[in-house]
């Protein structure tokens, strides 16, 4: 298991992420049977609409390309759907993957 965790800070706490990866058996969706959890993340509202989530995402995406993650999942806020709809997250009944 690998924890990857990215924190953009600029004066007062701006943005931070962490990504976590784990192993399970191998399964016709992932056959490597890795897996990208993405969780904790946050955008201060001031910052916000300036591409520093998308910026940071295609990180934490390369990340687990690295590891050799064969898919990311994150539970989606309400505010965080389009972002990851965007960028070419899909649905699944409780989260949302990004299938690499």
């Amino acid at each position: 298991m690998a924890v990857v965790k990215y924190v953009l800070a600029h004066k007062n706490f701006l943005y931070g992420y962490r990504y976590l990866a784990w192993q399970k058996p191998p399964y016709f969706g992932c056959p490597s049977g890795r897996i990208g959890l993405l969780s904790s993340m946050f955008t201060n509202p001031d910052y916000r609409r300036k591409g520093i989530a998308k910026e940071l995402l295609s990180r934490v995406i390369n990340e687990a390309k690295e590891f050799g993650c064969g898919t990311v999942q994150i539970t989606a806020s309400d505010m965080g759907v389009k972002l990851y709809t965007d960028f070419g997250f899909k649905h699944n009944d409780n989260f949302m993957y990004y299938k690499l």
